[in-house]
């Protein structure tokens, strides 16, 4: 049957028939295209996670590994495969480390008078099977003192004193080694105050709240406040000091924790701006020493004797090789460029010769800034390179000087950490706490002293700031 065949109402029939179907159809089309449009606002959201894991600005510790499986998944045989690319365990060739055998305070015998077997008693023993356990006394309860701190008036003046006890602290209640342990358990251990007022009462029988254990830190970093000054006068005398910023809330609002960091001294700054001003404040504006420092725009702002993180740009030119291919040879020459300084240097080289290998590898940089690139990542990075063309060479002449921020990053992990437990800090005087306990504990452990120890040092001299005074700034020098 033909259409010529087809009644007036069939043709209207079929003609109602493929309106319906073209309907339907149509219908399909928009589910497939709203599913199709969740799935691209799916992927750019995991495009946007991934980024925080895999870009040139992530170190390559933080970095997620190219699989998704997890390593528990794996074969038995696999277990000691790391997911970071390196291996378990103590590198090949470095000597292994035994815990140090510690002296026993008591000796017991423990004797047997007969066989547990037969019964039969036993003249005497055959030898001796030693072992060393090592314990812990029972926890203590509290001792509580009453100080009768006498006052007197002078009978010349009229001045009144009130006499004063090396164990008394000058405000509160608590004594020294609770002012220590508060401090410690939250900065140390990273307790929350809650956590830590329950650990008293459950070790000691010390009833407090979790305020009070917060009031105690606070003590605490007022008596180590002039400590800090004492560590930022030995930074700010520094030939060279690693800075580094990472953000951090304050009261739910974007502020950054800083970090300057010597050989000997660390020092922390909790601040609400990310500018040069933060090292102008820290370190002074007459300061003459190198700054080994990423490209943030805030450090030649602050001082033209600067040393650029290799680590950094390497990553970047790893990178923007990944994504354009003009970037392959600009990497590989920017790398033999970094290893064979590297390789140079390690041999003993005089001044003059430290000069002259500066000039070349200036001259070698200056050969990559001049490639004709398309627009792009791989022209993004040349423009970082001639930007920072001053910066990148300063450890060849200065021999003191590090090619990479490592010591400024690594100093960031600690309070990286404690960012993701505490969330926000509070207000200013949160913000004191945080930057004074860190900075203190830090310097300590450069220096080979045992925190706790030290804590206890700085809160029973009695030399405690006001807490209005207790305030994040520090005094800017001269």
């Amino acid at each position: 049957m033909n259409g010529d065949d087809l009644t007036k109402e069939e043709l209207l029939s079929r003609f109602l028939q493929l309106e319906q179907r073209v309907e339907e159809v149509e219908q399909e089309n928009a589910k497939l295209r709203e599913k199709l449009q969740e799935k691209d606002e799916r992927i750019e959201e995991l495009e946007t996670r991934l980024r925080k894991y895999e870009n040139p600005h992530t170190p390559p510790s933080k970095r997620r590994s190219g699989t998704d499986e997890s390593p528990t998944s794996q074969d038995d045989e696999d277990d000691d495969i790391r997911t970071d690319g390196g291996t378990p365990g103590r590198k090949d060739g470095h000597d292994p480390e035994w815990r140090s055998t510690a002296d026993p305070d008591e000796e017991i015998e423990v004797t047997c008078d007969c066989c547990p077997e037969c019964g039969d008693h036993f003249d005497e023993s055959v030898g001796v099977s030693p072992r060393l356990v090592e314990e812990i006394p029972d926890p203590q309860p509290p001792e509580i003192t009453r100080y009768n701190r006498h006052y007197y008036q002078c009978d010349s003046c009229g001045t009144e004193t009130v006499a004063a006890h090396p164990d008394c602290p000058d405000e509160g209640q608590f004594g020294v080694n609770v002012i220590a342990q508060s401090a410690l358990s939250r900065y140390d251990h990273r307790l929350p105050y809650r956590k830590i007022a329950d650990r008293f009462e459950q070790l000691h029988g010390l009833e407090l709240s979790g305020a009070s254990a917060w009031h105690a830190t606070e003590r605490a970093a007022r008596a180590g406040r002039c400590e800090y000054e004492q560590i930022r006068q030995e930074i700010q005398d520094a030939n060279v000091v690693h800075i580094d910023e990472t953000g951090i809330k304050r009261d739910g609002e974007q502020a950054w924790i800083w970090t300057f960091k010597t050989a000997q001294h660390t020092l922390y700054a909790v601040r609400e701006s990310r500018g040069s001003d933060v090292p102008v404040e820290v370190l002074g504006e007459d300061f003459a020493g190198t700054v080994i420092c990423d490209g943030w725009t805030a450090y030649p702002a602050f001082s033209s004797n600067l040393q650029r993180c290799w680590a950094h740009i390497l990553r970047e030119a790893e990178d923007a090789a990944e994504k354009q291919a003009e970037g392959e040879p600009i990497y590989h020459a920017l790398r033999q460029v970094y290893v064979a300084l590297q390789a140079r240097l390690e041999s003993d080289l005089t001044v003059r010769e430290r000069a002259d290998l500066q000039r070349v590898a200036r001259r070698e940089l200056e050969s990559l800034i001049e490639r004709s690139v398309p627009d792009g990542p791989v022209a993004t990075l040349l423009g970082k390179i001639e930007g920072g063309l001053d910066h990148w060479l300063t450890f060849v002449g200065e021999p003191a000087v590090s090619p990479t921020n490592n010591a400024a990053e690594n100093a960031l992990r600690e309070p990286v950490v404690l960012r993701k437990i505490i969330g926000t800090l509070r207000n200013d005087r949160g913000m004191f706490v945080h930057e004074t306990v860190l900075s203190l504990l830090a310097t300590w452990r450069q220096q080979g002293r045992n925190p706790y120890e030290e804590l206890r040092r700085v809160v029973s001299s009695n030399d405690m700031i006001s807490r209005a005074h207790a305030v994040p700034a520090v005094e800017t020098s001269g």
